[in-house]
């Protein structure tokens, strides 16, 4: 995410940054090596070959068109007018289910623009000259009526912590807020955001949280290219901090984190942020909170997508269950930056819901083949992504969730 004016939209930020990096006018800034969808060269970035697919939508369409080398190129021609906006070239762009894997492997990206950064700008695009897509609509409808993609009305925010005794911001001051995120009044967030409260308490922290005030960190918005939502989101989001004279952020969910510290940059203000995970981590580094149950289970960890390759959080979570008694950890064989997604993101599971389907089903295979008992994650959306997987799957909690039953 970039902090650019909210009159440069869509494919008007990559000529600013093609212009500015003296690329020729008809460059897309793209050589074409294919390493986006693990199908080029060996990549400068890549310290752990494994599995070659990295790609979700082209591996379950299996055409070149779905790869992050196509959308960059077809941004390009649509930018130089030599292609108009068609239904097929909206299918490709929004198929991308924004795991971020082709960010990881570009090996030139620069500045922030990477194969992603190219689709997001033709999803702003897109929804500038047509709108959302249908499928889209309520999401959008939701962020404008409600501040929230799940349309969940406002008076109706905040029951997630009802009987748990927390304090709301402007009930006095707080130097930390709890943001549980749109998803912790869904049964995928709420088990999470719960947690990550009550284990703040056994380790005395004094935080508030906003309940019926909370609105959307704007992460949905930005992905799917509502720009000028995401915009609001994040100065109205920011304004409420600043006037509450809150110090850190601490989020419930993985997609929260990395549009909450881009927030942050975006203010340039010293408000700290943090994922439940990293701040329990460090409460247990330190003492103020200790595991002192066992639990002997066999469990693997999936790295959310935004979490892990979006903001760079892959040690916290494993500190956190090397801490706690009992449990053994078995990895998968994608995992931390070469994770495979739980095709959640993007807005597919709304618009293309087969190809989520089939993402999330594979991943599952994966955990499976671990022989773990169960699937822990830090991210309501995978949560729900794997809920819809066929009879067998394996468990799925939060892993605050799992943790807490440790204390």
């Amino acid at each position: 995410m970039k902090n650019e004016s909210k009159k440069t939209l869509g494919l008007e930020r990559v000529k600013r940054w093609l212009y500015a990096k003296g690329l020729e006018e008809r460059s897309a800034g793209c050589v074409l090596c294919g390493s986006c969808y693990g199908h080029g060269p060996a990549n400068p970035y890549e310290d752990a070959p494994g599995p070659k697919e990295k790609c979700p939508p082209y591996e379950y369409y299996r055409f070149q068109r779905h790869t992050p080398k196509s959308r960059w190129l077809m941004a390009q021609r649509v930018f130089h007018g030599l292609d108009p906006i068609t239904p097929e070239l909206k299918e490709v762009v929004y198929t991308c289910t924004n795991c971020l894997m082709c960010q990881e492997l570009c090996g030139v990206r620069d500045d922030g623009y990477g194969p992603w950064d190219i689709t997001v700008a033709m999803r702003e695009e897109i929804t500038q000259k047509d709108g959302p897509l249908e499928a889209h609509r309520p999401l959008f409808e939701g962020l404008k009526e409600h501040d929230n993609p799940w349309a969940q009305p406002k008076a109706q925010r905040g029951h997630w912590a009802d009987g748990l005794g927390l304090k709301k911001l402007g009930d006095g001051t707080a130097a930390t807020l709890l943001f549980a995120g749109c998803s912790a009044d869904l049964p995928s967030g709420r088990a999470g955001a719960i947690a990550l409260a009550k284990l703040m308490q056994t380790a005395d922290i004094q935080f508030a949280v906003l309940g019926e005030e909370e609105k959307c960190c704007g992460l949905h918005a930005y992905d799917l290219g509502f720009r000028e939502e995401y915009d609001r989101l994040a100065e109205e989001n920011l304004a409420i901090v600043h006037q509450a004279g809150v110090q850190e952020v601490v989020v419930a969910c993985g997609s929260c984190q990395r549009a909450w510290r881009e927030h942050a940059k975006r203010a340039g203000t010293g408000v700290e942020v943090f994922h439940g995970t990293q701040y329990v981590a460090e409460l247990v580094r330190s003492g103020r909170l200790k595991f002192t149950q066992t639990i002997r289970k066999k469990v693997t960890y999936h790295d959310a997508c935004h979490l892990g390759r979006g903001c760079g959080v892959y040690e916290e979570p494993r500190a956190i269950l090397g801490a706690i008694p009992g449990v053994e950890l078995v990895e998968m064989a994608r995992h931390r930056r070469w994770s495979w997604g739980c095709g959640g993101g993007g807005g597919v599971p709304e618009a293309y819901p087969e190809l989520a389907q089939w993402n999330a089903e594979d991943r599952m295979r994966e955990a499976k083949e671990s022989g773990a008992d169960v699937m822990l994650t830090s991210s309501a959306l995978c949560q729900r992504s794997f809920a819809g997987c066929a009879a067998g799957a394996l468990p799925i909690q939060d892993l605050l969730e799992f943790a807490s039953q440790a204390v």
